[in-house]
């Protein structure tokens, strides 16, 4: 452990050759995580040992994987490269697009955005052209981690079954190492701690992903639907961005109105309206239902979360800032109410309550 704080410090880049190195078992650990809570399921309804609860777990982990390498990862690689060589073309005239639009929805506001847009038609087109370039480089990007990633998802699968198989033992000796080193108080604090954060945890990541599945799937059928160029791809993204809460629609909706836009600008348009249609229908009906109260905090406490941990640790953080601060305001409550009780405050706060009533 002193070694690789050593290696941290004094070299940098050790701290990434690191994480590179464990990448296989950060993998394993994060499918066995959400793979364990369809390992109980199964364990609960079926009445079935838990090595039948993980073959079953994984069997359904495989077909669905398989699903997506076969039916629809095709489809959104063939996406990605039309979009990559249609980008690549240089034939974007911006000018042309925009008077095609103009001419086709006659309103107002899409005609003073359009005579702007041609007034500056030059700088508009330096930085469409720079958007289109970064979508382009995003998707190269996507694809190539795709094949270099394939070796340690395999690996990291066959590191989830013995995971799965030996989560009692790793719990047992996890437990051990804390009494171990902390006195008992102490230990049963921190163990109480670890058991409040898994239930936090799983509840929100579980439903988040979901509910996240659910939406792609439906972006997919309805861009399918009306027509909305690279349906498979575009409903992907808004799918896999929506775990992240309250900033992930956005982010999503961008790359998929910008290349609808440039490949054909009315169903930019549709593509928008089915966007915020959708994330209305999963705000109010299916996140609620789903996710349900599993948050527990404020928008406000959910956006800084969001913000913080995007900003500290990337899409990790954006996804994982949500429960990380809602297993800290428990702790932080409690630990408050803990020391109001022992000063006596709490029997007053609640006798002015009574007395307000009155």
């Amino acid at each position: 452990m002193a070694l690789i704080i050593l290696l941290i410090v004094f070299n940098p880049g050790a701290f990434s050759w690191i994480i590179d190195s464990f990448k296989p078992i950060i993998y394993a650990l994060i499918i066995a995580y959400l793979l364990d809570s369809v390992v109980e399921f199964f364990m609960k309804k079926l009445k079935v040992r838990r090595a039948q609860g993980i073959f079953l777990a994984c069997i359904i982990l495989i077909g669905l994987i398989s699903t997506l390498v076969y039916k629809v990862v095709p489809q959104i690689v063939e996406n990605i490269n039309n979009i990559v060589n249609f980008i690549m073309d240089g034939n974007v005239d911006v000018v042309q697009i925009v008077t095609d639009l103009k001419d086709r929805i006659n309103h107002p506001y899409v005609v003073y955005v359009t005579d702007y847009i041609l007034e500056a038609s030059e700088s508009v087109k330096e930085l469409m052209n720079d958007l289109l370039l970064r979508v382009s480089n995003m998707l190269m990007r996507l694809v190539t981690n795709i094949g270099s990633s394939a070796f340690t998802v395999v690996t990291s699968f066959i590191i989830n079954i013995y995971m799965l198989s030996e989560k009692e033992d790793i719990l047992a000796r996890g437990r051990r190492f804390i009494y171990a080193y902390f006195n008992q108080h102490k230990a049963r604090k921190t163990l109480e701690a670890f058991s409040r954060g898994n239930k936090i945890f799983k509840s929100f990541l579980n439903g988040k992903l979901l509910d996240s599945a659910i939406v792609g799937v439906i972006c997919v059928v309805v861009f399918y639907i009306f027509k909305v160029p690279y349906a498979p791809l575009m409903g992907t993204i808004i799918g896999v961005f929506n775990i992240i809460p309250y900033f992930g629609p956005i982010i999503g909706s961008v790359p998929v109105v910008i290349v609808s836009f440039f490949v054909d600008p009315p169903k930019a348009v549709y593509a928008l309206i089915i966007i915020i249609v959708i994330q209305q229908l999963d705000a109010n009906i299916l996140d609620p239902k789903i996710v349900g109260n599993n948050v527990g905090v404020s928008p406000f406490w959910i956006i800084t979360s969001v913000t913080l941990g995007g900003n500290l640790f990337g899409i990790p953080g954006m996804i994982l800032g949500v429960p990380v601060v809602v297993l800290i305001k428990t702790i932080i409550e409690e630990a408050v109410d803990m020391r109001l009780i022992e000063k006596g405050i709490c029997d007053i706060e609640k006798e002015k309550m009574r007395d307000n009533k009155k």
